[in-house]
């Protein structure tokens, strides 16, 4: 019984780790654009007037990268992370709207 648990559990880690995390989708205009190392920060408004980040980076994107340029509606596809009450999507696919 013991040894079934044991490949239960080895199981289960291994089909967590297959698993992809959903990603969330922004749809924005660009405000503002901050150049970085390896790519740049957008800083978007949305409909509601709210203001998100998005990180534009060849590492993350990779064949996807793009330069836009400020006035450029974009609905972004990526990871989301909160820091300082600011979202924050790290862009992993991005169409003009």
């Amino acid at each position: 019984m013991r040894k079934f648990g044991i490949l239960f559990i080895g199981f289960m880690i291994a089909l967590a780790s297959c698993n992809k995390p959903a990603t969330d989708s922004y749809t924005g205009t660009i405000e503002s654009i901050e150049n970085g190392k390896d790519g740049y920060v957008a800083i978007l408004k949305d409909k509601q007037g709210e203001k998100f980040e998005a990180i534009f980076s060849i590492p993350n994107m990779g064949t996807n990268y793009k330069r836009w340029e400020v006035g450029q509606e974009l609905s972004i596809k990526g990871d989301t992370i909160h820091l300082d009450n600011t979202y924050r999507v790290i862009a992993r696919s991005v169409e003009e709207r």
